[in-house]
């Protein structure tokens, strides 16, 4: 299990804030006083204990933010102000409306990082506004929204030479003929993963039989899909590669994990994952982002397939993710880049540390 900061030996820090106007003086007595640009997190559960940290270490002021009291940042000594703010999923306007009111009191615009994709989307939908007061080191919804699209994530990939799993679209194809050529088991994935995510909580589905994929493309009405062959023989076929991309179109940290274990084993989220360079597939990750045009944080997934030898791309994440604090401690502190970038003083990460090790237990 990660553990607060103050399980390891420091003081615990105060309780969060619960009113709006206690933040406001706190920001002004504490963020201000600091005279550079602060940090905003939220929420502040695993991804975001590991951002406060990041930038914590290095003097930055850190604002930690998450609607739930027990968020693990909200414990961390690295965070300068930990406070309450409305959910985003159940209260969107009210948590824009909250950080257009912070960011009113700083003295100097704040770079924002959001640590999942309802905050992310929220930040997007509402990003000229919050430019007013704040810095957003990723690119915007007509750059974010191409990638997440799997459809055209595979296209593009397909377009610049980069190996997939091979692919089916389904509403541009004869679904009949599709039923007919699929190599069962197979899987059935939405091309925008979030509003499936919200129905069905699911990521995708693997489909046995013709007969089941009849069954469960009608009942995914409503949400294009793509069918795709099953690649890899075990847990420790996938790989990220975890970049940050400047607002040179450059990257200025590239970092390699591969997965050991992850949960749910079928479609979860990395639980044991090593720090392994594999400088093909960095160079792949790099050459899709550019390829659209993206800036910011982000993870590019592959799987290897030994029947080739090939790495095969899956999948993007435009944001940070749960085990970030992998690469931060491999010497790829994306956030940190990220900050830098945002605030006038670009970077570039050094050497890569092989062979470091993130788990989490729950």
């Amino acid at each position: 299990m990660i553990l607060p900061d103050y399980d390891r030996g420091a003081t615990a820090p105060a309780a969060p804030l619960t009113d709006l106007s206690a933040l406001i003086d706190a920001v002004r007595s504490e963020i201000n006083a600091r005279g550079k640009p602060a940090a905003i997190v939220f929420n502040s559960h695993i991804t975001g204990l590991a951002v406060t940290r990041s930038l914590g270490r290095r003097d930055v002021p850190v604002i930690a933010l998450d609607p739930d009291p027990k968020g693990y940042g909200l414990a961390s000594r690295y965070a300068t102000v930990t406070a309450l703010c409305p959910y985003v999923l159940t209260e969107e306007e009210a948590f824009i409306s909250f950080l257009l009111e912070l960011g009113e009191a700083l003295e100097q615009p704040a770079v924002l990082y959001p640590t999942n994709d309802e905050w992310v989307l929220a930040v997007n939908r509402h990003r000229e506004r919050l430019e007013q007061h704040f810095l957003i080191p990723f690119s915007g919804p007509e750059i974010v929204e191409p990638v997440l699209d799997k459809a055209q994530l595979y296209r593009t990939a397909t377009e610049l030479g980069i190996p997939i799993p091979r692919t089916w679209y389904l509403e541009d194809e004869d679904l009949a003929q599709v039923e007919a050529e699929l190599p069962y088991p197979c899987i059935l994935k939405p091309t925008e993963q979030r509003s499936f995510y919200d129905e069905f909580g699911d990521k995708a589905w693997r489909v046995e039989s013709a007969a089941e994929f009849r069954t469960v493309l009608a009942r995914a009405a409503g949400h294009p899909m793509v069918a795709q062959e099953i690649v890899g023989q075990g847990l420790t076929d996938f790989y990220s590669v975890c970049s940050y991309i400047g607002k040179d179109s450059e990257p200025h940290g590239v970092f390699v994990g591969r997965k050991l274990e992850q949960y749910p084993p079928d479609f979860g989220t990395g639980c044991l994952v090593s720090a392994e360079h594999v400088p093909e597939i960095a160079e792949r990750g790099v050459q899709v982002l550019k390829a659209f045009g993206y800036r910011g944080v982000s993870e590019v997934e592959f799987i290897y397939d030994a029947r080739d030898g090939e790495h095969k791309l899956l999948d993007v994440n435009t944001r940070v993710w749960k085990w970030i604090g992998l690469p931060i401690e491999a010497g790829v502190d994306l956030p940190w880049l990220a900050y830098a970038d945002a605030t006038g003083t670009p970077e570039v990460a050094g050497a890569v540390r092989d062979g470091i090790v993130w788990t989490y237990t729950n």
